[in-house]
């Protein structure tokens, strides 16, 4: 109730083209399930991720969500490494709070209690660790041909999830952004559709009863300026149409696509873009993921845009925006906000359905805080969790909203 509270202190059709015709075609894949998936056929609108008990309007309501252990987990595979262990000695099924108990206890806890910066490190990463971890689906997953997102999902399912029985997996997407750029011709995106569809059915196939909260397509509309320009907006909408279709026909699914950031797009363009694709169809659109807007800010401009889509819903991204987004001196020159590694970031609000708007489902951390972000600034490759960058964002973690709000301690 207290990160409500201080959020209410804080807040006083479209062209068609050929591939928009395309339904998805749910399971369509030779493969087969990996493991059982004990979940009923039909879906219960009031309760579509099969919780024990029902949440109530907000369907996230009461959802345990997947926390991986150190065989899996970014920042406990990150600790294990610290402290001397491999995580690939781990099995899928050591969870968590196992390893967190072993971190305590005989000889690691003897080991950190005679190492104050290494005992601090572990501290410091425990904080991301002990939270729950998104999950990628993109076209790097397992090299990404015929086969390779349903393998992926299938073992996510079936083996990482081990570690944390009976929890609601966070997924988001990227298929679409990194095979086609910024800007792609419709030509482009058109040629990439029959690849794309086949990712999406073997993502769908994969997922089929188990319950998941989808996140599609980083950069969705967030970056898609460029396309509108050149006139390629109805294939790339067509696209997220598709996926948007596919995930949403599923049983145990609650579907968001990606809707930007607030130091992007316009309300209005942002809306207008929901509504072509449908965002009334699926449960809302997420902000905020590959930007570090405070959350109030997000929060603001997300409900005017929910405004104008028959009040879609909406999840604020704040895993590294607790001290809000690094300005750019020269916006003209380097954008508004530096988004690859900048200095000085810290975690923000924990995991929480309590928002203080009934607009915002929930404040979760839709990437691995302390993933970077690219070969700048010292780090290593995009989506490689740098460690000594997750500290950094742990060491200034804070519950912070925005300026001048009351920050809670974690």
């Amino acid at each position: 109730m207290l990160v409500a509270l201080l959020l209410v202190a804080g807040l006083a059709l479209t062209r068609t083209s050929t591939a928009s015709a395309i339904q998805p075609v749910a399971h369509a894949t030779s493969e087969a399930q990996q493991c059982a998936e004990p979940y009923p056929a039909q879906r219960d609108p009031s309760n579509p991720l099969d919780l024990p008990t029902a949440p109530g309007p907000n369907p996230l309501t009461g959802a345990n969500f997947f926390i991986p252990g150190p065989a899996h987990g970014s920042a406990a595979g990150a600790i294990a490494q610290l402290v001397g262990m491999n995580p690939k000695n781990f099995a899928d099924s050591e969870s968590w709070a196992s390893f967190a108990h072993q971190l305590s206890t005989g000889r690691l806890a003897a080991k950190l209690a005679a190492s104050p910066g290494l005992a601090h490190q572990v501290a410091e990463l425990s904080k991301i660790a002990s939270q729950p971890e998104a999950q990628r689906f993109s076209i790097y997953s397992e090299g990404g041909g015929p086969g390779a997102i349903f393998g992926q999902a299938e073992k996510i399912f079936c083996d990482n999830m081990t570690a944390d029985p009976g929890s609601i997996p966070i997924i988001d997407t990227y298929f679409l952004h990194p095979a086609l750029g910024g800007c792609p011709t419709a030509q482009q995106i058109l040629a990439y559709g029959p690849t794309f569809r086949r990712r999406v059915d073997e993502m769908a196939a994969a997922t089929g009863r188990r319950p998941a909260v989808y996140l599609l397509e980083l950069d969705a509309i967030g970056s898609s300026s460029c396309i509108e320009k050149i006139g390629a907006m109805p294939e790339w909408e067509a696209d997220l149409r598709y996926e948007m279709t596919a995930m949403e026909a599923l049983p145990h699914t609650v579907v968001y696509i990606e809707g930007g950031y607030s130091d992007s797009n316009s309300v209005g363009y942002t809306a207008r873009i929901l509504n072509a694709i449908g965002v009334n169809k699926i449960r809302g659109f997420f902000t905020n993921d590959t930007h570090e807007n405070w959350t109030v800010d997000e929060v603001r401009w997300a409900q005017k845009i929910s405004k104008l889509t028959h009040g879609a819903h909406v999840i604020v991204d704040t895993a590294d925006n607790g001290n809000g987004p690094k300005v750019n001196r020269d916006r003209v020159k380097y954008g508004n906000d530096d988004l690859c590694n900048p200095p000085d970031r810290s975690l923000g609000p924990m995991d929480t359905t309590v928002t203080g708007s009934a607009d915002v489902d929930a404040f979760l951390w839709t990437h691995p805080p302390g993933n970077s972000s690219g070969s700048c600034a010292g780090g290593p490759a995009s989506g490689t969790f740098w460690t000594a960058y997750a500290v950094g964002l742990a060491d200034r973690a804070k519950q912070q909203l925005g300026p001048g709000l009351p920050t809670l301690p974690y």
